[in-house]
């Protein structure tokens, strides 16, 4: 673990020493995998030396466990973070403090801390201490937030770019306010600051220098000019100038007009002039990512006018973007392979080709013209600009590449986005990024890599004008070609797959409907080629059973394997049913679910009855459904040991999910709910029914499926579900449940749009039937089918519903949970019938029908129909 054992060794006798502690075993836990654990133990000691009560500190770390493990891993990454914690010993309360340490800065936050410090400087040179003071105390806890993977990656830009905007917003005000005292200057700053690149567009890096620009008001004199040009030089120094804390940040000028040979300074009639006439298009490009960060309303509304008249335009000329390309293409032309944003399939492809598309498209489509790389690529989607699965595919790549670049910065501090150069230090990345070694980062890098230079070519038609397999297969699928061409780009021995395609007319059918009906599923096939090559065969299409094929696995499989036979069942029953949807897929995917479920279970013998609740109990899980279980055992004695176990099996359920497995558990309608015991006894169960079980919470367990156990277990739920009578009071409890589910989780509007929540939805037909059995429970043997077409025939049999409302819920049903799947595997808003019509149009194709507006004239009418019988029904049990 250690480069220098004997070093290391010294180094924790001296830790021992300074804080009477035995440090033997946690120093071997707590630095394995440590990316530099000789530099954390280090700045471990020089840490504890800087606190006033080393043992004391010491403790709190190894009692937080995890989170104290973050802060060694922490030492091992980033000397800078290191440094400012040796500096500030008083910081490491943040960091061990979990409370503290999850609070999301926002500028609003960061600005009204930092006047609080600001109030109790003495000094202007003080002041800027206080800012840099403030710089290190959120960058300590984006940090470590960012390491720990708690958020997501634009989460971290957009806290690092609003710590900017306040820490500039501050220092404006402090630096005017000292100039003014040299000056005859108004009290209000007449200069705007302009951000560009990445703090424009809201994605600043750990190490970015700031892109400014500073506009002046237009009409004042001479004499407030000069003043406010030397204003502008002194704010600059106060951002960039390096004291006890170091720099704020630097600061570059050179995408202001005429770059580094223009004046600092210019009016804003000034920048409307200059953009009129003389901005050339890769100027134009830049404004495209431009934003006000502090200033006067007058210039921050002009700005936001000038950026939308010259970026989104009615047409953008040819000329303006073959030189935006030759400009692109010799910055590539002179990148080194281990450049992370310049060098083909970067970081600067995907930004070019998301703001090439915001500029062609924002002119007609307002929602395009949004400032953070990944928003736009999202509302270019959403405008049917840009595919589902190239979407998924460029959003990823981005993600991935700033991460990676965030980890190179983020160990010294530099303004870096090189791959390191030294194996030793591709092997700490690797393991930063938490990808083991540096040759699986190695390979991941060049798959992304590969994608989104793939993209970025198709995309532009940058592709050559050779009539191999590859451009071919391009040609004959149209708008979708770039999002299979991501796909099977990917693929070894690519060549002859896309000779397949050509080939085989039935091979290019069905990669061509799993693209136009099932883009979700493009980044599971392109990490397979086995399952690639069941698409291409056909043998998708085939009848399977992938419970029994999980069934056999051998207990001691290795987990990645247990993971991947999960994912492939999941994938290839959705492909399948995408392709001919003949089958339910809800029971299939319930079925895999189970599998997986079972074969945890066995595998750390873990001896509880299981239950299947909500949609895995019916049979109608959709591919984004969790499963909803409940746990209960016979005997009191076994209890204690069988919430042991349970835990250990969600903990297995959970490492699957991480390894790619779909299944995920949820207990939330075990008694109690989230508060509640793991696993309850029978009697434990029977005793919470008398005492305080809710009426929802007996509706839940109608939908009881028993997967594993005994009998009795099913039958002691069936009691608690259907023991009490439906009286008209409880029945009226159940119905406020049901609207305050509907105020709660569902939009006003969206109440006719979601096919799972909204009226006429999944639930009103649920609940029409359930609660009618409830109501009737000998009539309809109640608890004897959890699947939901049985139960709906029941009803009919027990004179319930006539023979017409049977047939109409049936066919309802049908066409609801078809809905519901097809807007999850076109990577639509889950379960919400989409507004954009080029959405909708996919909709309406993906469930064979022409266009839009047949689809929703469709789904109105049964909708509505559903609503109405639900209604009726109501009414008629409340009599």
């Amino acid at each position: 673990m250690f480069a220098d054992p004997e070093t290391a060794s010294r180094g924790r006798e001296r830790l021992e020493l300074l804080t009477g502690l035995e440090l033997a075993s946690w120093i071997e836990d707590a630095f394995e995998g440590n990316p530099s654990p000789d530099l954390a133990l280090n700045n471990l000691e020089r840490w504890l030396h800087a606190t006033s009560s080393p043992g004391l500190h010491l403790q709190q770390l190894i009692s937080l466990g995890p989170i104290g493990g973050l802060l060694i891993t922490l030492f091992g990454a980033s000397q800078p973070i290191a440094d400012t914690l040796i500096q500030n010993p008083e910081l490491a309360s943040l960091v061990l403090d979990p409370s503290e340490l999850r609070r999301v800065p926002t500028r609003e936050m960061i600005v009204e801390e930092g006047r609080r410090l600001l109030s109790a400087s003495t000094s202007y040179t003080h002041s800027l201490d206080r800012l840099r003071f403030l710089k290190q105390r959120w960058n300590l806890t984006i940090v470590m937030n960012d390491l720990s993977e708690s958020w997501p990656q634009v989460a971290v830009w957009l806290a690092l770019s609003d710590l900017a905007d306040a820490l500039i917003e501050l220092a404006r005000d402090v630096v005017w306010q000292e100039v003014r005292k040299q000056r005859d200057l108004p009290e209000s700053c007449p200069v705007t600051v302009i951000a560009f690149g990445k703090l424009g567009g809201h994605e600043v890096n750990y190490s970015s220098d700031v892109d400014l620009a500073y506009v002046l008001d237009d009409g004042l004199d001479e004499k407030v000019e000069r003043d406010c040009y030397r204003y502008c030089e002194a704010f600059g120094r106060a951002l960039s100038d390096r004291m006890g804390r170091g720099s704020l940040y630097r600061v570059d000028l050179r995408l202001r007009p005429y770059g580094a040979a223009g004046p600092i300074l210019r009016s804003m009639r000034s920048f409307e002039a200059y953009y009129n006439l003389y901005a050339e298009p890769w100027e134009v490009q830049a404004l495209l990512r431009s934003r006000p960060v502090a200033g006067t309303d007058e210039a921050m509304k002009r700005w936001w006018e000038m950026r939308t008249l010259h970026c989104f335009k009615p047409r953008i000329s040819e000329m303006a973007l073959e030189h935006m390309l030759e400009m692109r293409e010799r910055i590539e032309q002179g990148a080194s392979e281990d450049d992370l944003k310049r060098a083909a399939g970067g970081i600067r492809d995907v930004e070019f080709l998301t703001q090439v598309l915001q500029m062609v498209h924002g002119f007609a489509n307002p929602t395009v013209r949004v400032l953070p790389s990944i928003e736009a690529i999202r509302a270019l989607e959403g405008i049917g600009e840009i595919e589902h699965a190239a979407a998924n595919a460029l959003t990823e790549g981005y993600e991935f590449l700033r991460k990676l670049e965030h980890r190179a910065q983020v160990v010294g501090d530099q303004q870096t986005h090189m791959i390191p150069a030294k194996p030793e230090a591709r092997e700490n990345m690797a393991r930063l990024m938490r990808l083991g070694t540096w040759a699986e980062l190695e390979r991941t890098l060049s798959v992304q890599r590969r994608t989104i230079q793939s993209l970025y070519r198709s995309t532009l038609n940058l592709e050559s004008a050779a009539h191999d397999d590859r451009a071919k297969v391009l040609e004959l699928l149209g708008p979708l070609g770039p999002s299979v061409l991501q796909w099977f780009d990917l693929l070894p021995e690519r060549e002859a797959f896309y000779g397949g395609l050509l080939e085989n007319e039935g091979s290019l059918t069905r990669v061509r409907m799993i693209a136009e009906r099932a883009p979700r599923l493009i980044s599971a096939f392109k990490e397979s080629v086995p399952l690639t090559e069941m698409l291409l065969s056909g043998e998708i299409e085939e009848d399977d059973d992938p419970a029994r094929r999980i069934a056999l696995l051998p207990l001691d499989d290795p987990l990645a394997n247990v993971a991947r036979v999960a994912k492939t069942a999941s994938t290839a029953a959705c492909a399948r049913w995408a392709l001919k949807s003949d089958f339910l897929l809800g029971l299939e995917l319930g079925a895999i679910t189970e599998g997986l479920l079972l074969h945890a279970f066995k595998r750390l013998n873990a001896s509880v009855d299981v239950l299947a609740l909500g949609s895995f109990g019916t049979g109608e899980m959709s591919p984004s459904s969790d499963a909803d279980i409940l746990c209960l055992v016979e005997q009191p004695l076994s209890q204690p040991e069988s919430e042991i176990q349970l835990q250990q099996v969600l903990s297995l359920v959970s490492n699957l999910h991480r390894l790619g497995s779909p299944v995920e558990v949820d207990l939330r309608l075990r008694p109690d709910g989230g508060k509640g015991m793991l696993v309850r006894t029978y009697e434990g169960l029977r005793a919470y029914d008398f005492e305080s079980m809710e009426m929802w919470e007996r509706f839940a367990l109608g939908h009881a499926r028993l997967i594993l156990g005994k009998t009795e277990a099913l039958r002691v739920v069936h009691y608690s579900a259907y023991s009490l009578p439906l009286t008209p009071e409880r029945l009226k409890e159940l119905v406020s449940m049901k609207k305050r589910v509907e105020s709660e989780r569902v939009e006003p509007q969206h109440v006719k749009r979601n096919v799972k929540l909204g009226h006429g939805g999944l639930n009103d037909l649920e609940w029409l039937v359930h609660l009618t059995e409830m109501r009737y429970p000998t009539a309809t043997k109640a608890g004897t089918a959890t699947d939901m077409v049985e139960r709906i025939n029941g009803l009919g049999r027990a004179y319930l519903l006539n023979a017409i409302e049977v047939e109409t819920l049936i066919e309802a049903h049908r066409h609801l949970l078809e809905v519901r799947n097809r807007i999850y595997l076109l990577g639509l808003t889950e379960d919400l019938v989409p507004e954009n019509p080029d959405k909708l149009g996919r909709l309406a194709s993906s469930c064979g029908l022409p266009e839009g507006n047949d689809f929703l004239a469709k789904h109105e009418q049964v909708i509505s129909v559903v609503r109405a019988m639900f209604l009726e029904g109501l009414e008629r049990l409340k009599a």
